[in-house]
């Protein structure tokens, strides 16, 4: 997607960024970014991304639209109770932008398709809800060296984790017993902005990524609502981990 004048003064307020300027929004004109996963934390992911210019977007997804979704997936409404969730993000998001590529896929993520599909992004984000798939998505990026950005939210909690394969640790890293933590997947309550402030956060991570800026990849980042703070805990890359033997 070549920047013309109108998409220009879209972006003019990015554009006047030192750390963006033309040759960065061209950057991100030219980027795919795969996201996995179209609701609490999905919906303003992928919003935050077309509204900074992202060129081409993977959207999956097998869920669809319920009434309780709308506290926080801020792409539906209620027109859209039943609706497939990629297809109806898709449609909002060409909207916004009709000259973003969209590539979707109304599926529930598995090992085969994530193995199929991320190694044709430059990045992916994990805005999934359990750990089994965010694992597929890990095991999938480490075995195409892909970088994506995980984040999970609860309540008034969060946490976010941009991994870098070969250059920080993984998610296998930070839960090196597996999925034994499938306890955390029981429903829990959240507040909408909760998801909100995560998923920009996450959007921030892939802009900064693709303009070669530095990333949260040698650790984590815990957010507090109740208190409104963020600590930074650092994290080690094991060893053994297959993030840093890919070979």
């Amino acid at each position: 997607m070549s920047l013309d004048d109108r998409l220009r003064e879209i972006y003019d307020r990015q554009i006047m960024m030192k750390e963006i300027g033309e040759a960065g929004q061209q950057k991100l004109a030219d980027a795919s970014v795969l996201v996995v996963g179209c609701g609490g934390l999905g919906t303003p992911v992928l919003y935050y991304l077309t509204a900074m210019g992202i060129g081409h977007l993977g959207i999956c997804d097998g869920d669809k639209v319920a009434l309780s979704n709308l506290n926080r997936q801020l792409l539906y409404t209620t027109a859209d109770i039943g609706k497939p969730k990629a297809v109806t993000a898709a449609q909002r998001l060409l909207a916004l932008n009709p000259k973003l590529k969209t590539s979707v896929y109304d599926c529930f993520l598995n090992a085969k398709i994530a193995g199929n599909i991320v190694p044709g992004y430059d990045i992916v984000v994990d805005c999934l809800d359990n750990f089994s798939s965010r694992f597929m998505i890990n095991d999938a990026c480490v075995m195409a060296g892909k970088p994506f950005v995980h984040a999970g939210v609860g309540e008034f909690y969060g946490q976010l984790m941009t991994i870098t394969p070969g250059k920080g640790p993984c998610l296998r890293c930070l839960f090196p017993q597996g999925d034994h933590k499938k306890k955390l997947e029981e429903s829990n309550g959240i507040i909408g902005a909760t998801a909100g402030v995560l998923g920009a956060l996450q959007a921030v991570e892939v802009l900064k990524y693709l303009l070669g800026l530095p990333v949260s990849n040698d650790g984590f980042v815990r957010y507090n609502g109740l208190n409104t703070s963020m600590e930074k805990i650092d994290l080690a890359a094991l060893a053994q981990c297959r993030c840093q033997n890919r070979e």
